[in-house]
């Protein structure tokens, strides 16, 4: 099968019809596709950026313009099929020259039942104990080329750490992606071509990213296409984004994998239930693949400075993607840089009326333990450089003081259900999400109410509404919990004195600064 000309990719229409595509038909006009369609949301993830990476590849435009021509103005399926033609050899499934995503040798190691391709499949400890509860061992034997193929894909993106010399993916394990797509209400189609093209970045932009755009060599975009580059402690390298083009942030192989692509029977992929004359069951693998190393700024990921000032690519919490993050995605800080390609679009669609949004998604990993996968939509706003300063620092106090009053609600409710609330053990972090679950919606209209209140001088006005908003959230959560603890160590008054004590916090000085709250006058 080769990914360039056959159908694998699953995607939804917009009649509802759902059926595998070839990435050249993502522009067809009649029934438009306006969705992938993937049996789990971690390959929808995945899909999205082979997209991206692909027409990232092969149709980089020359400048802006050139951009926005093929946004207003898609390519026809034929144009866009001998776009992707220059590259068809390199996404072969199982060929001598090179197979996707696939290490160039044939391993020599045992087989490993295919659906330990997928994250959170159970490891070997995890069975052992006996834990594997969401996903028992031994689920998915046999998978269709497509799921199989997606599966592959996204553990190369996602590649936790697996023991010695497993690597990990480019941006670490389960990297945290923000891709910029239409919002429903918006004049421009929302449909998969959008969600795909609004992320590529200009010819200038991505020659820019590692100062290595010279290396010209198939295999410096593919690494499958070459002996791999080895990492071993003694004799292999680490490889930096001055080793290979830029381009192959897109294309990271860290694992080194070969799937038995030959020993294929008949009958339903026990992922995607869809019938198959060839279902693979095994692949081989084989540790030390590439271990990329040095500053990597992959477009799609948000990034954070460490102490040392290293630029590390941001994951998902525990804690999910609230609206508490909202402004480290779209907004560049003195510490966060957003994605390259948010930051890009903010710029050239400042005038822009349309509305958009920031669909953001990943995993959050203990190390080489799936936790969760988090998927989300936030609204994308785009504000003028003359009040943005001010914009920034305005928001940064709405979610500042979200996150004070969430926690005097967390520490007031264990002061009403134990006696020594210091002592009490176990995880109350659902207060925390109950609270930014409560005031979401208040959030987003704060923030639309924000920008002309900047232009006018009038903002002080969405500061003190927000925090009639805090203060009624965290009054109704109290009294909603503080009555759910354990009824036979129930004191009615220790409830009332942390009730009080929450409500003197509520209007704290830090408080009242904070929000700007106008002082009482004194008789």
């Amino acid at each position: 099968m080769n990914l360039i000309n056959d159908p694998w990719i699953p995607v939804r229409r917009q009649s509802g019809k759902q059926e595998l595509i070839a990435p050249w038909q993502l522009t067809e006009i009649a029934d438009p596709i306006i969705a992938l369609n993937a049996p789990r949301p971690d390959f929808n993830g995945a899909l999205i950026q082979f997209l991206i990476g692909l027409l990232q590849t092969t149709a980089t435009p020359a400048d802006d313009h050139k951009w926005l021509d093929w946004l207003e103005e898609p390519p026809t399926p034929a144009e866009l099929k001998g776009v992707f033609s220059q590259y068809v050899n390199a996404f072969e499934l199982d060929h001598e020259n090179g197979s996707f995503m696939q290490d160039f040798e044939a391993l020599e190691s045992g087989f490993t039942h295919i659906g330990e391709l997928l994250i959170d499949s159970p490891g070997n400890k995890t069975i052992k104990d006996n834990k594997d509860h969401f996903m028992k061992s031994g689920q998915n034997k046999h998978l269709c080329p497509s799921c199989a193929t997606i599966s592959l894909f996204t553990l190369q993106l996602n590649a936790p750490a697996g023991g010695q010399g497993h690597r990990t993916s480019l941006r670490g394990g389960g990297p945290l992606t923000t891709i910029i797509i239409p919002d429903e209400s918006s004049d421009l189609p929302n449909d998969l071509w959008r969600k795909s093209w609004l992320n590529i970045v200009e010819k200038q932009l991505l020659g820019a990213l590692t100062g290595s755009q010279g290396k010209s060599d198939l295999a410096d975009i593919f690494p499958w296409m070459t002996l791999t580059r080895t990492s071993e402690k003694e004799t292999g390298k680490e490889t930096t984004p001055l080793d290979v083009h830029p381009l192959q942030m897109y294309w990271g192989m860290p694992r080194r994998i070969k799937i038995d692509w030959q020993s294929n029977t008949s009958g339903n992929c026990e992922l995607c239930n869809n019938d198959a004359d060839n279902l693979v069951s095994q692949y081989r693998t084989k540790n030390y693949g590439v271990n990329y190393t040095g500053a990597w700024q992959h477009p799609l990921s948000p990034y954070l400075f460490n102490q040392a000032e290293e630029l590390l690519p941001q994951h998902a919490q525990p804690s999910g993607l609230s609206y508490r993050y909202w402004l480290g995605l779209v907004e560049t800080g003195s510490n966060n840089p957003n994605a390259i390609t948010v930051k890009r679009f903010q710029e050239i669609a400042e005038d822009w009326k349309e509305q958009f949004r920031l669909h953001a998604f990943g995993y959050d990993m203990d190390n080489m333990k799936a936790r969760c996968w988090y998927d989300t939509t936030f609204p994308l706003i785009t504000i003028p450089d003359s009040i943005r300063d001010s914009f920034i620092k305005r928001v940064q106090t709405l979610t500042d003081t979200a996150n004070m009053f969430a926690g005097f609600v967390r520490s007031t409710v264990k002061e009403a259900w134990f006696s020594r609330p210091g002592d009490a053990k176990g995880d109350v972090s659902f207060i925390n999400h109950s609270f930014f679950q409560s005031t979401e919606d208040d959030f987003y209209q704060a923030l639309k109410k924000l920008q002309p209140k900047l232009e006018d001088g009038t903002d002080p006005e969405v500061l003190h509404s927000w925090h009639a908003v805090l203060r009624k959230t965290a009054l109704n959560l109290f009294d909603y919990w503080a009555t759910r603890g354990d009824i036979s160590q129930g004191n009615p008054r220790r409830v009332a004195v942390a009730r009080n004590k929450l409500k003197k916090l509520i209007y704290s000085k830090n408080i009242k600064e904070a929000l700007m709250l106008p002082q009482k006058r004194r008789s």
